[in-house]
């Protein structure tokens, strides 16, 4: 077989084998109609094959000129399919031009058939053997026809075609399928013009071999549809792949909707539910087919439905709402519950999505616990009430000791021949004063115990100094104490169980003037101060006695002391007071000698 048969039969071969691949996929998917137009131009480049090899390989004239008209014709079919791809594949042909080029290609193709022999030549004068790839071939001496240059002019349009097609593809961005379809069929097409003149009009002694280079135009077009189909295979593999992944997603998260502890409910914005878990199930008592037929607030008391019609309504304008309210059961039971409303899209349609959490249990445990906090500060108090009884001798020392030490006074002044009178009223006085005291300690302390809430009243930190200053003036006046006071004179006015928190500031008072006893020629001088610290008023009482003993940490303790006739319930009675009010005490060794004693008030209520 010669060199001309196999690669003419190999192009043929070729050809028909990739029409007849895209024929089938055009027939699997119709609406690929670049598959369609492919598989025409490859069919159409392999009857050029089959009819140059014809023409090569014949000694008639007649048998020539039908060769051509058969030829002319499926080049007719080859521009209008490439036409037809280009349009489907690139999708950026003008369509007037597109038109242009078909038309002008269908006028040379009726005239190949109205002119004889046909379009090329007005006349063929002979046949000629010449020797071509080593074998002898036969070409056609004549006279060309100029209505041939219609031909001509159809192949530089149909290449300005593409030149255009390609430039607008590439300019959209589709720069790979531009420079390898439409280049590629630009060099082509202008290849095979060039040869078709210079066969045509003498220059070069050839024949037509136009579907070699069809043939290349088909190679680069296939090459382009095998690498989409190969895309498309890649991304049906990616996309099964997702799929599987999605479903393998879809059921993790089924599993974890279904077998969430909490309660899970989807609903519609018109309140249908849409879809529920198993715990919703539980916890409500609605079967599926009861819950299916059910709009979301049916599952609450008709008093709450319109907070829950509102929790929804806040929950798709914000895309979240949290909201406690009581749960119906079928029952009739009402458990509480803590839900928190979410918005989401299904099938592109909004929802709420409802996590429910029961807090009943939790309210109840904390309304118990509640309870028993209540119970067990009512039982510290009540155990306080023995250290009240032991304490009231400590607490009363000084207006019983007032009221012993005038009532001994007046009894001397009795004695006299003439008492004076005056004297005797102001012990008097002294004495009614000390009695009502020691009942307003009494009450105020039993008041502590009993409601856990100081009486609270007006007032004003000199006059707390004034008056626990005056109750103690006989031990400073014994004890030769110096006292100082350091204080703004605008200290602010607030609320204080005032009798109580005398009695500390008398206590620490008294406590300093025992503590100085011993210091001999060193003087005994005490200091009192107040300043507002921030929401607090901060009471100082600073001595330069003895110090706080090496475990100073158990002052504070009942019945702990350090003086030979002590109850050691002083200082936790004062403790008790002060945190009644909301305040602190603690107490701080001096840098040099002594001790000082702070405690804080609150300002509840201030005034300049």
């Amino acid at each position: 077989m010669s060199w001309i048969s196999i690669i003419w039969s190999m192009v043929a071969a070729s050809c028909l084998t990739l029409a007849g691949v895209y024929l089938y996929v055009w027939l699997r998917q119709r609406q690929e109609l670049a598959s369609l137009m492919f598989c025409i131009v490859a069919a159409s480049t392999a009857g050029m094959a089959a009819c140059e090899l014809w023409i090569m390989n014949t000694t008639s004239l007649e048998v020539y000129g039908q060769a051509l008209q058969w030829y002319n014709l499926l080049r007719w079919f080859v521009t209008v399919a490439l036409v037809g791809f280009v349009h489907f594949y690139l999708q950026s042909g003008r369509l007037w031009l597109e038109l242009t080029v078909v038309g002008l290609r269908t006028l040379g193709l009726v005239l190949s058939f109205i002119f004889s022999p046909n379009v090329y030549y007005s006349r063929i004068e002979e046949l000629r053997r010449i020797s071509f790839l080593g074998e002898m071939v036969t070409i056609a001496d004549g006279i060309p026809d100029p209505l041939t240059m219609v031909s001509q002019v159809s192949l530089l349009l149909l290449a300005a075609y593409l030149v255009d097609s390609t430039l607008r593809s590439y300019m959209r961005g589709d720069h790979s399928r531009a420079l390898r379809v439409g280049l590629s069929s630009v060099f082509f097409v202008l290849a095979l013009s060039v040869q078709m003149i210079l066969v045509l009009w003498g220059v070069v002694e050839a024949p037509i071999v136009a579907s070699l280079f069809f043939m290349g135009i088909v190679f680069v077009m296939g090459v382009e549809l095998s690498e989409d189909m190969l895309r498309a295979a890649r991304l049906a593999r990616e996309l099964q792949a997702r799929e599987v992944e999605l479903r393998r997603e879809r059921e993790l998260m089924d599993a974890i909707f279904q077998n969430a502890p909490g309660l899970l409910h989807l609903h519609a914005m018109d309140g249908s539910i849409v879809r529920w878990n198993a715990q919703h199930k539980k916890v409500t008592g609605f079967s599926d087919e009861q819950t299916r037929t059910m709009r979301a607030e049916e599952l609450f008391p008709v008093s709450e439905r319109a907070l829950w019609r509102r929790a929804s309504e806040q929950a798709f304008a914000d895309g979240e709402h949290e909201v406690e309210m009581d749960l119906s059961g079928r029952d009739g039971s009402a458990l509480r519950h803590f839900f928190r409303l979410v918005r989401v899209e299904v099938g592109g349609q909004p929802c709420l999505v409802g996590i429910g959490v029961d807090v009943s249990a939790q309210q109840a445990l904390a309304a118990e616990s509640e309870k028993q906090r209540e119970q067990v500060a009512h039982l510290a108090r009540v155990a306080s009430v023995s250290e009240l009884s032991s304490s009231l001798a400590h607490e009363l020392n000084q207006p019983l000791a007032i009221i012993l030490s005038n009532a001994q006074a007046a009894q001397r002044l009795m004695a006299r021949k003439t008492p004076d009178m005056q004297e005797l009223r102001e012990i008097l006085d002294d004495i009614v004063e000390a009695d009502i005291r020691a009942a307003d300690v009494i009450r105020r302390l039993r008041s502590i115990l009993k409601r856990g809430e100081p009486a609270l009243e007006s007032v004003t930190p000199h006059a707390l100094f004034d008056e626990a200053l005056k109750m103690a003036h006989p031990d400073l006046k014994s004890g030769g104490i110096v006292v100082s006071r350091r204080h703004s004179k605008k200290l602010p006015v607030f609320l204080a169980d005032r009798i109580p928190v005398e009695q500390v500031l008398l206590n620490l008072i008294k406590n300093a003037c025992d503590a100085m006893r011993d210091n001999g020629s060193r003087g005994r001088a005490l200091s009192l101060t107040c300043s507002s610290e921030g929401e607090f008023l901060c009471f100082s009482v600073r001595d330069n006695g003895e110090g706080l003993p090496q475990d100073s940490s158990k002052i504070f303790e009942a019945f702990h002391t350090t003086k030979s006739n002590g109850l050691g319930l002083g200082l936790t009675i004062c403790q008790t007071i002060i945190h009644a009010h909301g305040g602190k005490l603690w107490a701080e060794p001096n840098k040099s000698r002594g001790a000082t004693f702070h405690f804080n008030l609150p300002l509840n209520l201030s005034s300049q």
